[in-house]
């Protein structure tokens, strides 16, 4: 018997209580997914800065 109106045939269990071990997880992995977007940011702020001093230097040996 196939229902014309809803295309997915699995259950989705949703648990309402979460127990110590999927939360730690769950912290675990936003804290993952945390690090790795500070770790970005960083990286091109540290790239912007270095471009910037390139500049800065070649501008004070070519002006002065």
């Amino acid at each position: 018997m196939a229902d014309t109106n809803n295309t997915h045939t699995h259950h989705h269990h949703h648990h309402h209580k979460k127990d110590g071990s999927s939360l730690f997880k769950q912290r675990s992995l936003a804290n993952i997914r945390r690090r790795k977007i500070l770790e970005k940011v960083l990286k091109i702020t540290l790239m912007v800065i270095a471009v910037l001093m390139a500049c800065a230097v070649v501008f004070v040996y070519t002006v002065g």
